[in-house]
């Protein structure tokens, strides 16, 4: 009897434990709900592209759209807290811009998500920098505004027209070997705005070639290989029968021009003056050349284009005949018969002469007489009146636009 009450009174005590249980059983709501944070519903924007992400309450498929994707877009992001992704590009206009992101969902009335944003003055142009050389002296910038604005340009740089799009075209003079730098400004013309672009402009050129000729056509002894053609001056009043003729030159497969006596070529060198000058003060001549006979002079050229005065520099008649003026001195020993690599360089204060690469005389003279005309130079030949010019061969003539150093000499001729 004892047992069958103890049995009682514990399945009495495990039913109100058991009921205590039921009573205190968390249920989980299944009800719909859909909402976004009040403070969410109004999103202000700066006028620069931005990215925010707000948060969609709901246990309900939602949609959302833009009034004008075309700036602001709106991307539904799964697994995330902040589930509503929105994107800002930047504003370009000069005035402030709306729209309305809508977020729907089935059985709810929509919730509407107002933006707005401010406009920052802003100018761009298409090209960070400008790198251009005598070979680009025309160039184009596209400027992107929201403002009105003006240019400021290097002294240098020249404006030649513009499009409706904001595409300018610009133009600069070439410049002798050397570099000038500018910078092209656009700031907006309302002082109350501090927005400006600065784009940076490089006018750079090397020392190069820029003139060159080989009479390798025996059809045509003034075409260039580079530049300009020369042009042939016969004395005719001298000699009205002298001709320049084709003749064979070092190699097998190289052709040469005979100059005759009281003749010459006019080249126009092509060369820019330095900043501030007329003439040309650097450059460099090249003359492959061989002379008959020593005991006469040979001009290898004259600066004056009237041809009055003495040449510039001549292979004297003597014994051995020397390079040079009295302005720079004499040196060397010329062969007759035989072929020569003859480069002279000019700068103010250092002259220097090259034979087959190696140097062989210097000269601190600054002689205004070396300065070449900016409308050309006489090669290979002198004076008239002096009788300063005699017959020789030339295989090649070649100017460069500076002074060309010994290292430049021997990577020329590949001397060691």
């Amino acid at each position: 009897m004892d047992k069958i009450i103890k049995v009682f009174i514990l399945c009495f005590f495990a039913g109100i434990l058991f009921a205590c249980s039921d009573d205190d059983t968390v249920k989980v709501s299944t009800d719909p709900y859909f909402g976004v944070a009040g403070e969410s519903l109004t999103q202000t924007f700066t006028g620069d592209k931005e990215t925010r992400y707000v948060t969609v309450n709901t246990n309900q498929p939602f949609t959302v759209t833009s009034s004008d994707p075309s700036w602001c877009t709106v991307e539904i992001v799964d697994d995330k807290v902040d589930n509503l992704k929105i994107t800002i590009n930047k504003n370009g206009q000069a005035s402030e811009r709306t729209a309305r992101i809508t977020v729907s969902a089935t059985g709810f009335d929509d919730v509407v998500i107002h933006v707005t944003q401010a406009w920052t003055p802003s100018i761009s142009a298409d090209k960070p920098y400008l790198l251009l050389n005598n070979e680009n002296l025309e160039f184009t910038l596209k400027i992107t505004s929201n403002v009105d604005y003006e240019m400021e340009l290097p002294d240098w740089v020249m404006k030649k027209g513009s499009q409706p799009d904001g595409t300018y075209s610009f133009e600069l003079n070439a410049i002798s070997p050397g570099e000038r730098m500018g910078n092209i400004i656009i700031k907006a013309k309302d002082e109350n705005f501090t927005t400006k672009v600065t784009v940076p402009v490089i006018h750079r050129e090397r020392i190069k070639k820029i003139a060159s000729w080989l009479f390798d056509d025996p059809s045509d002894l003034t075409k260039p290989t580079v530049g300009k053609a020369l042009e042939m001056v016969r004395n005719v009043a001298y000699n009205p029968d002298a001709q320049f003729t084709s003749v064979n030159g070092p190699t097998v497969s190289n052709k040469a021009v005979r100059i005759p006596l009281n003749c010459h070529f006019v080249a126009d060198h092509g060369i820019i003056p330095k900043e501030g000058e007329n003439n040309i003060s650097e450059y460099t001549l090249f003359f492959e050349f061989k002379i008959p006979a020593i005991g006469r002079f040979y001009s290898f050229f004259q600066t004056a284009l009237n041809n009055e005065g003495d040449g510039e520099i001549f292979i004297r008649s003597t014994d051995p005949a020397t390079i040079g003026v009295g302005a720079t001195g004499y040196a060397g020993d010329v062969k007759p018969g035989k072929w020569y690599r003859l480069y002279l360089s000019f700068k103010p204060g250092d002259v220097k002469f090259f034979m087959n690469g190696e140097l062989f005389h210097t000269s601190t003279t600054a002689d205004t007489r070396f300065r070449l005309d900016s409308a050309g130079v006489i090669l290979c030949g002198g004076p008239w009146a002096k009788k300063d010019d005699n017959e020789f061969d030339v295989a090649e003539i070649s100017i460069w636009n500076g002074a060309l150093t010994e290292q430049d000499m021997k990577e020329l001729e590949g001397v060691e």
